[in-house]
């Protein structure tokens, strides 16, 4: 499709396992997309789909009425746009910033009001869904932002996701929702690696636990999602790094903490991501942690069984 001159031209820093298939759908959409990753791998992948290819997040930026940022964390959200890639200088007069990264809430609000001071607008909208909801447009977008400019900037959020709820008027409202959705996507991954090891403890063959949980109570998306990873053995290359996760907690209970807030399973489930990540594991798809389960089971690892008939 021919980019829409209507529409404002969108830079777009982090073009990873979600940022990739979500700046193509941009373009898909008739968005004129300009691209940049410190990964050149990431960039290259996304020039064949008509995102122009850019050599800093300052040039992605240079003129443009939107940017979107899907970098890993607070730190480089920071360094995209006033540090080292300097993005927020570059944009045009106005311009809006959709963070669609997982952050902390006090990250968030600190940027919006940085941008503030510099005439720029903030949408604090991360995402939910997964590789394949990047892929499919079917995201959960969580928006923390005035009505106003929410309204004025849906045709591109409805490009990259199904589900945009507008969660508050504050930069920081879309991050809270997300600690709800991150803290139930943490123990529900630390979950369905403890049942499956215990699955195979009961001598039950993984691929129809699968299936029946699949249709049961028990079954949850991370089921589905990690589940059939963890039975696949399918950690590297990761879709979801150990690392994202490892971060996502942490904010869930330093916000926790802060509040004196009693998050017990949130607890405990952090303390198995640090046990998997001293492992060196951080670097693997998040699907490992059923390796940490079998360790602490006292199960070998099954790739080294002759019967991997099971797990």
């Amino acid at each position: 499709m021919q980019p829409d001159p209507t529409q404002p031209h969108i830079a777009f820093i982090g073009l990873g396992v979600m940022g990739r298939p979500m700046a193509i759908n941009l373009v898909r959409a008739g968005f004129s997309v300009r691209g940049f990753d410190v990964n050149p791998a990431a960039i290259e992948a996304v020039a064949a789909a008509g995102v122009t290819l850019a050599a800093s997040p300052a040039d992605a930026a240079r003129g443009a009425g939107v940017l979107i940022s899907m970098v890993v964390n607070d730190a480089q959200t920071r360094d995209v746009l006033f540090g080292a890639g300097n993005a927020a200088a570059a944009l045009a007069p106005g311009a809006t910033v959709i963070g669609m990264s997982t952050m902390s809430r006090a990250a968030v609000i600190e940027i919006a009001a940085r941008l503030a001071e510099r005439g720029l607008r903030y949408i604090d909208a991360p995402v939910s869904g997964g590789e394949i909801g990047a892929q499919q447009a079917t995201l959960s977008i969580m928006v923390g932002a005035p009505a106003d400019l929410l309204e004025a900037h849906l045709p591109v959020l409805r490009a990259m996701g199904k589900h945009i709820y507008h969660i508050g008027e504050r930069p920081g409202d879309g991050q809270a929702m997300k600690m709800v959705n991150q803290l139930l996507v943490c123990i529900h991954n630390a979950a369905a690696a403890e049942a499956l090891v215990f699955a195979r403890r009961l001598g039950l063959d993984a691929k129809l636990v699968f299936e029946v949980i699949g249709n049961s109570a028990g079954n949850s998306w991370m089921f589905q999602n990690r589940g059939a990873r963890m039975i696949a053995r399918e950690f590297e290359p990761p879709k979801s790094a150990l690392s994202i996760l490892v971060k996502d907690i942490g904010i869930v209970m330093g916000e926790a903490n802060a509040a004196r807030h009693p998050l017990v399973l949130g607890g405990l489930t952090q303390q198995l991501y640090h046990l998997a990540a001293a492992q060196g594991w951080s670097h693997l798809d998040d699907a490992i942690l059923i390796r940490l389960m079998e360790t602490l089971a006292g199960e070998p690892d099954p790739r080294g069984l002759g019967d991997l008939s099971g797990l």
